[in-house]
Parts: structure tokens; sequence; C-alpha cells
């Protein structure tokens, strides 16, 4: 068991260390180009501390509008309640979250070869990169995709038809997307630019030439 964990580890280190190769490649590549660097990540842990903070108000909005808008359907359906159902859809909303930043990335690049997924060795954190520099409009699609679909869209659906199981996992997904939010936050405020995700942290980097300013 011991031998087959260490061989997993190492596996999961060379990946990482790959990724990271790539990724300081793509960075050389867009230095030659006469582009300048700019670090716009933050931890694994800070993300998920400042990103709960920011999704909070929505996924109380989200419970709320069902409380508000359907008050009766919500109440009548206290009994049929399933946590258990909950439970699932939840943990399937986990790669679900993940598959709809690379199908948007995807997408929007028009290729998935430079879409790579797996699980962060910080909080064991799955996660979705893409290799590709994109700009500002193409990133944030792809960012913001699962909070979209998955947070407004169950919260949505949720307060229209006052299903509160509905409005739970919108609140649920709209909470996991809280580093998304954040990572969205930093990219309004980064300015003009090319734009690389990194394989590693939660972020990017920013890619801009003098002109388009610091």
């Amino acid at each position: 068991m011991n031998e087959k964990r260490a061989e997993r580890d190492a596996r999961r280190r060379a990946q990482e260390a790959a990724r990271l190769a790539r990724f300081e490649e793509k960075c050389r590549e867009l230095r030659e180009r006469g582009y300048r660097q700019k670090d716009c990540t933050v931890s694994v842990k800070r993300a998920t501390a400042w990103g709960f903070a920011l999704a909070i108000p929505i996924a109380a909005a989200a419970i709320a509008a069902c409380l508000v808008l359907r008050p009766r359907a919500m109440f009548a359906q206290q009994i049929y309640f399933d946590f258990l159902i909950v439970a699932v859809a939840a943990v399937l909303s986990v790669p679900a979250h993940e598959g709809l930043h690379g199908l948007v990335w995807g997408i929007a690049n028009g290729s998935f070869s430079g879409i790579r997924f797996g699980i962060l060795r910080e909080g064991v954190t799955p996660y979705c990169a893409c290799e590709t520099p994109m700009n500002r409009a193409r990133y944030l699609a792809g960012v913001l995709a699962p909070f979209a679909v998955l947070g407004l869209g169950f919260a949505v659906a949720g307060a229209l038809t006052g299903y509160f199981l509905l409005a739970v996992l919108g609140a649920f997904n709209i909470l996991s997307a809280g580093g998304d939010l954040l990572v969205a936050l930093k990219m309004l405020f980064a300015g003009r630019g090319v734009f690389l995700d990194h394989p590693a942290a939660c972020g990017f980097y920013r890619f801009y030439r003098d002109k388009q300013g610091q």
C-alpha cells in the first residue's frame, strides 16, 4: 500500500513539474515577443477564504429569493426534501464545475489541446487549467462559467419554481465558485493584455506591453 501511494505521489509530482515547465516556457515565449510579465495569483488557501467571503452574500440571496418569491411551494415540499439527493448532486457538481471551465475555454480558443485537469496537493483541490494564452473576454468566460451555469442557473431555477432543492444547489455552487469570483475580480482591475492561467495557483499571469500600463 505504501509503495503504491509513493508511486502515485511521485507520478503526481512529475506531472506538476511538467505543467510548471510548460507554463514557464509559455511565459518565456511571451517575454521574447516583447511582453512584460505580472504575477496575479493567490494561494489556494487565501483564494478559498476571500472567495468564500465574496460568495456568501450571493449564496444567501439565492436562498432568500426562493423563500420570498415562492414561499408556499417551498414549504409544501419540505416533507419531500431529500438531503441524500442534495449530497449526491453536490458531489457531482465538483467535476461538472471543472468540466465547465475546460469546455468554455476549449470552445473559446477553438481547441481543447491546452486544457488540463487534476488535483492540487495543496488542500487536495480539483482544478482545471488552460495552457493557452487568452484575451480578457475568453479568460473571464471560462472562469465564470461554473458560477453562471451551476450557481446562478440553479438559483434562478429555484426562485422561479419554488423548489428549495434547486436553491440549495445553487447556493452550494455559488460558494464553490468563490475562488473564481476572486480571480474574476482581480482580472477586472488588472488592465489590458494577454492572460495565462497558472497551473498551480489561483489566478493568472498578465502579459502586457509598456503602452498598456502596469
